[in-house]
């Protein structure tokens, strides 16, 4: 069984939802935003911001944060932070986290990550997505201060080029995201504000063929290759996210995903998944296979990746 990363809302609805309906096996961690005054991160600019009649609210003082990861922490659950910010948190701050008996962080940062390792080699720490690392990247640089790496975007629709990735590192893959593996804006969207955010030239919808979203019933295809999927949705509200988390937990068909379902049934599903199987982005040049099928004569000798 391939555990989950699951968002925290900060509604304690979800906790209950979770103790009812949820193995705890079933969960890496739940992971959420820092203390709005030390970082921002992927999701600061929809904080305290009506969406759709739901406000992503985060706690206001510091006691009230604490009191969250203390109520994940009573139920089982380990809280995971997320330091995304570019500007990485200053080190003062980190001891807050660590004295809350926090073990495991989402890093963007490489100098960070090896700082809280050299803390505790026992601290969990994975790369963050907002790294947007492609298989070159991963090939040709030194990541051994993460745990595991979540991979960006395209890898969801090039299944086959997962067993390529170097075999010392444990990958994440983001399932329900309904972004394009082509966008060109996740950096811009991740780091703006209430205030720019609507100038993001979001491409999602005119590309609904190129979506990421990997529905419940195929994340069996990409379990041979990860480590660990993870859930987006810590902005959403608490009934949209605890029909996302059930879906996944049951594998079962999520209705919400209907875009999806039109493009994809079991009898295209390698074709589905391959489609951004060229992309240089996913493309591991350095790659050699373990067991290189021979031609049988000079003349049809050919290297593929």
């Amino acid at each position: 069984m391939k555990k989950f990363e699951v968002p925290f809302n900060f509604d304690i609805k979800l906790l209950n939802f979770l103790d009812d309906n949820i193995d705890k096996n079933w969960i890496e961690f739940l992971f959420l935003s820092p203390f709005k005054e030390d970082s921002g991160n992927a999701r600061s600019h929809i904080e305290n911001v009506e969406v759709n009649g739901w406000i992503y609210k985060v706690p206001e003082t510091r006691e009230e944060y604490a009191k969250y990861i203390e109520e994940i922490q009573t139920r089982g659950y380990r809280p995971a932070i997320l330091l995304q910010d570019r500007n990485p948190i200053g080190r003062e701050k980190l001891n807050y986290y660590f004295n809350l008996g926090i073990k495991d962080f989402i890093v963007n940062n490489d100098n960070l990550a090896l700082y809280i390792k050299s803390k505790d080699s026992d601290y969990n720490v994975v790369a963050s997505i907002t790294k947007i690392l492609s298989a070159n990247d991963i090939a040709e640089n030194d990541y051994s201060m993460y745990d595991k790496i979540v991979l960006h975007f395209p890898f969801n629709r090039a299944l086959c080029r997962l067993k390529e990735l170097p075999k010392k590192y444990k990958y994440i893959i983001l399932a329900n995201s309904y972004c394009s593996y082509i966008c060109r804006e996740a950096r811009n969207h991740w780091y703006s504000t209430s205030k720019n955010i609507g100038s993001v030239n979001c491409t999602k919808h005119f590309n609904k063929d190129k979506l990421v979203y990997i529905p419940p019933e195929y994340i069996h295809l990409f379990e041979p290759y990860v480590s660990n999927f993870k859930l987006q949705g810590r902005e959403y509200p608490t009934f949209t996210l605890a029909n996302e988390i059930y879906y996944y937990y049951n594998k079962l068909h999520n209705p919400m995903a209907g875009v999806i379902y039109n493009r994809l049934s079991p009898f295209n599903e390698q074709e589905y998944f391959n489609q951004a199987k060229n992309l240089s982005f996913v493309v591991n040049n350095n790659f050699t296979p373990s067991n290189p099928i021979l031609p049988s004569s000079p003349k049809e000798f050919k290297t593929s990746a």
